[in-house]
């Protein structure tokens, strides 16, 4: 029989497989996904195909060993056993900073949703789009003072009423369109270059890069892992079934897209609702349209709200072990490292900010969106290789999950089949910059970004104080 253990706060686990599903799911399922995997046309089902199995069940069944051997807070204690404590603080500093870059593209879902529940001329006006990433952020920020209990209770709520309730509508109301004879946006024709990338190899690169980035996220579960009940069965359940609730409504909402709006007049931001909108009006439910629109915008923060906590509470666990001040170890009485979660919604503001005094606002978010590829890119290949490393150097410890194989081959596969697809997209990230971008000032930028980040935390971890330790 399995005991529990106290979590952060002083209280028992208290999340079940229900929750850490939904909070799991809320990472990375999304609506603002559908729109670029429509613009693929039926490439869609080979790209998902290739990032379910080169990237997304890799990273569930290593996340999965890793949990539930190493159950304290993800990331730092993973790569901490396999490397040391100076890699642990890198890879959980990658994990935590590449948020407040790539959180910047939901929030911007969030804003355009927004807009057409109210008036669809404001998805393009730059004030509107910062003062809605600043208010969800920070109404984020505040509802998640109040621990990990309200957050999943959040994630919960917003996953089901604005993202798999809308996912269900816009595929069934797209199958009821198809089947009443409306006219297919979507080209069937039986050819390999339909179905497969065979020409413009740079284009498919970069939508290869954006299917893989749609499921990041997955292992940031891992950061309440204390707060879990019965984690070595619970995690494992969850976790899987986070990544097929999220491939199978991710795949059927792109087709649904697909099918109802032309990829001509496809908005990638918020094509989901184009479709949503076009058949609202085609069943005669238009007046429903503004509701729908709100919901999604409600579905975007919940996945905001999630990564509010997540992240930090991985990069909060490395304070505790003595790399940051005491003052940002400090928590409040739910458990939750305030002081660190209002200085993460400061530096929030401040990128928010940016967009106000930058002159092409699409290619700010470009360059913002490729910064967190690049570095969520490095943290992968620290977790896919810390698993290998820990099969060696800790052989004798119980692996409640396991991942399948043989003694090692098994993981070798699996590990590494992930590691060499976040090689690609790390690759992918550094060198193929977007349109009217000079490559050279994109290369410069990407590289200097990455340098830069993973210089901090070893700074932190050259600088550290020993008052720092068991300072909370």
């Amino acid at each position: 029989m399995s005991t529990a253990t106290p979590d952060t706060s002083g209280g028992m686990p208290h999340l079940g497989i229900t929750t850490l599903t939904f909070m799991t799911t809320a990472l990375f399922l999304t609506l603002r996904n559908m729109p670029m995997m429509a613009e693929t046309g039926l490439q869609m089902v080979f790209f998902n195909l290739i990032t379910m199995f080169a990237f997304l069940i890799p990273l569930a069944l290593v996340s999965a060993e890793l949990a539930t051997t190493w159950p304290k807070n993800g990331v730092f204690h993973w790569v901490e056993e396999a490397f040391g404590s100076r890699w642990g603080l890198v890879a959980v500093w990658l994990q935590w900073i590449q948020s407040l870059f790539g959180i910047t593209s939901i929030l911007s879902y969030v804003a355009a949703s927004l807009a057409y529940a109210i008036d669809p001329s404001l998805s393009s006006h730059r004030t509107f789009i910062v003062g809605v990433i600043l208010v969800v952020y920070w109404v984020a920020t505040l509802g998640n003072l109040r621990g990990t209990r309200a957050s999943g209770y959040i994630s919960s709520i917003c996953l089901g009423a604005g993202v798999i309730f809308p996912s269900l509508v816009l595929i069934v109301l797209a199958g009821v369109y198809v089947a009443s004879g409306q006219p297919l946006h979507l080209n069937l024709a039986l050819t390999v270059d339909n179905w497969l990338p065979v020409h413009h190899a740079q284009h498919s690169f970069v939508l290869f890069l954006g299917f893989i980035f749609g499921v990041v996220g997955i292992e940031v579960s891992a950061n309440h892992a204390n707060e879990v009940r019965n984690v070595r069965r619970t995690y494992p359940i969850a976790v899987f079934s986070a990544a097929a609730l999220g491939f199978v409504l991710t795949l059927l909402g792109g087709l649904a897209v697909a099918v109802v709006v032309p990829s001509q007049q496809l908005d990638l931001v918020s094509g989901s609702v184009q479709a949503l909108q076009r058949l609202l009006a085609l069943d005669h439910l238009s007046g429903l349209m503004s509701l729908t629109a709100l919901l999604v915008a409600v579905g975007a923060a919940g996945q905001v709200s999630t990564w509010v906590l997540g992240p930090l509470k991985g990069l909060w666990a490395a304070g505790k072990s003595g790399y940051l001040p005491p003052r940002l170890q400090a928590v409040n009485r739910h458990g939750v490292p305030h002081h660190l979660l209002l200085v993460q919604a400061l530096a929030m503001s401040v990128v928010a900010l940016v967009f106000l005094f930058t002159r092409d606002i699409d290619a700010a978010f470009l360059l913002l969106t490729s910064a967190a590829v690049v570095l969520y890119s490095a943290m992968y290949l620290l977790l896919f290789a810390a698993a290998i490393r820990l099969r060696y150097s800790e052989p004798a410890r119980i692996r409640p999950y396991r991942v399948p194989g043989g003694k090692n081959w098994g993981l070798w596969l699996v590990a590494g089949l992930g590691f060499m697809t976040t090689v690609l997209c790390l690759a992918i990230g550094l060198f193929i910059p977007g349109n009217d971008i000079v490559p050279s000032h994109y290369i410069g930028a990407m590289m200097g970004i990455l340098v830069a980040m993973i210089l901090v935390p070893l700074m932190l971890y050259r600088w550290r104080r020993p008052a720092w330790t068991n300072a909370t």
